[in-house]
């Protein structure tokens, strides 16, 4: 695998594609979204902010002090899947099929791709083949004990954990290690040194009432621990990043059961609704066209939603401290939660949502309390899906979503306020728009189309202060990212920007 250094020039205008998460799993292919909570806990931005500019653009700026390394070409098609301070794991080659010689993992298709890991002079560090290729969920996860990976083996799964550096196995679990007959995916917690996988779906025959829905496991030396999340049902589970656990839905025959679970402790919090409890039959997906979902609103209140092939078929939230558990009737949480394509962020209490069903439909900032903090018309090009993050950034002591205008390149609005804090490419305009953000850097990453369709540029940004780093001419592409690093896919090439040095 050949990499290639590349240079920048001046400004010029902008392309690309931005990914992000909305509701339970529904794909909407025409928007570019996809289900996921790629959103997860909140990391310290960009420090040492020179003062915010107010609605203009910052005129020949200084550079800030480089975090990121220089952009590096890799594979075209490769995907981000984890990172740590100067190294990444992309997914790189051709995806391999059950059919074409893969392994099947309940019955359906697995697809399989290798990785690869490269340090920030895109030099290729070591490989490892095979690795199960899910597009929601993740298969590779980065730990401060190493890389660990998900590979098909029968009808299961194995877990490896390798050596950053050599990817050298450090430990490896087989199938009947980890219990359970379904595909597993990691949890992403903020805590490195507690692995959680969690396998959705119905119970494996035979391990009713008590199999586990959520396995924990030592990172450093590959211990299955005692804490688990128990499930006797068809079980949905989501990282709740507000508190760091994981929290469930379940149906049986005779209940709908919520649980949460902090996988550092082992501590369970489980609520059992009877079918004849008020609004749970609501909920009840009644065949396999229907689904389940629970949502993180705050620390102690969660949505619970019953989705179909039509949509959102019901919505009702839940109180965890409440003596006797209810689900109450309406909906505060609004478009965050419902058919919007919504940007959910729990550190602040609401979304970046846009109504699709809306003739140019405006960008909102959306409190989980059903509140509009402000709405900005015309916005070009904002399409999410995964595996971008498309989350606030640290902008001094403000949160601010990064958008376009439609007028400008880039801004980034106060979450709260509405008000702009810096603007990139004043007049430039833009259209489509993929982003990530490198919170360990304090940089954001966007490829952004040219405002008439013409070629598009990718370009980063220090977000404390708005000044323009770098930019270079790239034709489309989107943006998968790590808070340490990002990579730009386009139809032709792939480039990859790794954090050499964190800030804050």
């Amino acid at each position: 695998m050949s990499t290639k250094r590349v240079g920048f020039h001046g400004p010029g205008t902008v392309t690309g594609r931005l990914l992000t998460a909305i509701g339970a799993g529904l794909l909407l292919v025409a928007a570019g979204c996809a289900d996921s909570d790629p959103q997860g806990p909140e990391s310290p931005g960009g420090s040492g902010s020179t003062g915010p500019t107010s609605g203009a653009e910052t005129t020949d700026p200084e550079p800030a002090d480089p975090t990121t390394g220089d952009w590096v070409e890799v594979p075209s098609g490769s995907v981000l899947l984890a990172s740590t301070v100067g190294t990444a794991v992309l997914a790189v080659g051709e995806a391999v099929s059950s059919e074409a010689g893969g392994e099947s993992v309940d019955g359906e298709v697995t697809t399989t791709r290798d990785v690869a890991a490269y340090d920030a002079a895109g030099a290729v560090l070591w490989e490892f083949p095979g690795v199960v290729e899910d597009y929601y969920d993740p298969t590779v996860l980065a730990t401060a004990s190493g890389v660990a990976l998900l590979s098909p083996e029968g009808a299961s799964t194995r877990l490896t954990l390798v050596d950053w550096t050599t990817g050298e196995e450090v430990w490896s679990l087989a199938p009947d290690d980890l219990g359970g007959c379904r595909q597993w995916r990691f949890t992403e917690l903020p805590e490195s040194d507690v692995i959680a996988l969690s396998s959705d779906g119905p119970p494996c025959p035979g391990t009713e009432p008590d199999r586990a829905g959520v396995v924990t496991i030592d990172a450093a030396t590959g211990a299955i621990r005692d804490p688990y999340l128990p499930s006797a049902g068809t079980i949905t589970t989501v990282l709740a990043p507000a508190t760091a656990e994981v929290w469930s839905v379940e149906l049986t025959d005779v209940a709908l059961t919520v649980q949460r679970f902090d996988p550092a402790s082992g501590a369970v919090d489980a609520r059992e609704f009877g079918w004849g409890a008020e609004h749970a039959e609501e909920l009840r997906a009644v065949n396999t066209h229907e689904h389940n979902h629970i949502e993180q609103v705050g620390p102690d209140l969660a949505v619970v939603q019953r989705w179909g092939e039509q949509g959102l078929i019901a919505s009702y939230l839940m109180d965890w401290t409440t003596e006797i558990p209810e689900f109450t009737s309406g909906d505060p949480a609004g478009p965050c939660f419902g058919e919007a394509l919504a940007a959910r962020d729990v550190a602040i209490a609401g979304c970046l949502a846009q109504d699709l069903a809306a003739d140019d439909p405006p960008l909102a900032s959306v409190g989980f309390d059903g509140s509009t903090r402000w709405e900005q018309p015309g916005s070009a090009g904002l399409t999410m899906e995964v595996p971008a993050r498309v989350t606030p950034v640290h902008v001094g002591q403000d949160r601010a979503w990064a958008i376009s205008t439609g007028s400008d390149l880039l801004t980034a609005i106060d979450v709260e306020t509405g008000e702009p804090l810096w603007v990139v490419g004043a007049g430039e305009g833009a259209g489509e728009i993929s982003q990530g953000y490198l919170a360990a850097g304090g940089v954001l990453v966007a490829a952004v189309a040219g405002a008439e369709g013409g070629p598009g540029e990718v370009v980063r940004v220090d977000v404390a202060t708005g000044v323009e780093l770098d930019r270079h001419d790239y034709p489309g592409g989107w943006v998968s990212s790590t808070d340490t690093a990002a990579v730009v896919t386009g139809a032709e090439a792939a480039l990859l920007t790794i954090v050499t040095e964190s800030v804050g």
